[in-house]
């Protein structure tokens, strides 16, 4: 027995966010570097509004996290690496950096720390990755700097208002470009196409990771109903997002479940039913399809240590098959196909996506818990 729902608003939400590519513009320190991402939508709050962006490449990772007002800019900026971990730290106020900056690298540690008032460095900065500190007065280096150089020794300059009135100085204080490009994946090669995963896998991923009505669905499925297996599942949730791997391959899944429920009257979604009655050779195109390598879904897992495992199908006349797979164990990357196969039943959970013509999400069937 199959359980259907057929969502129209539950969709629509999740995915509008998920429309255009924006080049962001990231400042660091005297660096500028960009990055593509995608914004989601909006959230207001009593004073500010909140904004938050995900990597064009990888919707399941925030990117930048910022918050305006009726005046700008204002608040917490935080912008991140694509492993999720924090990049840029620092205060907006009036469209402008006001306070405490802070620059790290992929594993948390700090590279650059220094302040802003008003845009403009002031105060105590220290360059950790270059071992040189010092103060800045409105933007320009003042007082005595100091570099740890190669030896350990403390070499010392002096600035007056820029300028080097002793020592031999250190040029700017730039962060490296080595150390900054270090982040493999951070910016998109311009060259790269830009479509690296199709809309209707994007609209799936996001639909598996946010919609209230297929987690409901997920945890019966899983849980049985039953309080203690419940609790279980809640390891799979972050936040209210479900985390999930997903295979680098597209399989050959297929829909006779959904083919036997439309034949006994029991698909509600019109267009998903009338597609399972008319078309004779659908059962034999989605068992029969070639399996196929598709690196980019793994890189689109909102978890990759997760122990539930998604599946996806190729498309097929609108629609995607998607077998959810809970295992007891990690799965290696290259073995995803051979434990496919070697898993139980009772494993599975069965879901059939439909697309219209222009490639939007329009309704789903899940299948009931055993």
């Amino acid at each position: 027995m199959v359980k259907y729902y057929f969502l129209i608003f539950l969709f629509i939400i999740p995915f509008i966010s998920f429309a255009q590519v924006v080049e962001e513009k990231i400042q660091i320190d005297t660096i500028t570097e960009t990055i593509q991402v995608i914004y989601r939508l909006e959230v207001p709050t009593t004073y500010y509004t909140k904004k938050i962006a995900v990597f064009a490449y990888d919707t399941s990772q925030v990117a930048i996290e910022k918050s305006y007002n009726r005046s700008g800019q204002n608040g917490l900026y935080k912008v991140y690496y694509p492993n999720g971990r924090l990049k840029i730290k620092t205060v907006f106020a009036n469209n402008n950096i006001n306070g405490e900056w802070t620059y790290y690298d992929q594993n948390g540690i700090i590279i650059t720390k220094g302040n802003y008032v008003g845009g403009k460095k002031h105060g105590y900065w220290a360059y950790k990755s270059l071992k040189i500190y010092g103060r800045y007065w409105n933007g320009l280096k003042s007082w005595r700097w100091h570099k740890v150089d190669a030896n350990k020794n403390k070499v010392k300059s002096t600035y007056k208002k820029g300028v080097l009135v002793r020592g031999e100085g250190f040029g700017d204080e730039n962060i490296s470009v080595s150390t900054v490009n270090s982040e493999a994946k951070d910016i998109l090669d311009p060259k790269e196409d830009k479509e690296l995963l199709n809309k209707e896998y994007e609209q799936a991923i996001s639909f598996l990771k946010d919609n209230l009505v297929f987690k409901k669905a997920l945890k019966a499925h899983f849980s049985k109903s039953k309080l203690k297996n419940v609790r279980q599942l809640k390891k799979y949730f972050f936040r209210g997002h479900f985390q999930f791997v997903i295979a680098p391959l597209e399989m050959n899944l297929g829909i006779n479940t959904f083919i036997q429920e439309s034949e006994n009257g029991g698909i509600v979604v019109a267009k998903i039913d009338s597609i399972l009655k008319n078309d004779t050779q659908l059962q034999t195109i989605f068992s029969k399809s070639k399996v196929a390598e598709n690196n980019m879904l793994f890189k689109h897992s909102t978890k990759t240590s997760s122990t539930m495992a998604v599946y996806f199908s190729g498309i097929q006349q609108n629609l995607l098959r998607i077998d959810v797979l809970r295992f007891k164990e990690e799965v290696i990357k290259s073995d995803f196909k051979n434990r496919y196969a070697s898993s139980e039943k009772e494993q599975r959970f069965e879901v059939l996506l439909y697309f219209d013509d222009e490639g939007v999400l329009k309704g789903a069937e899940y299948e009931e818990p055993q």
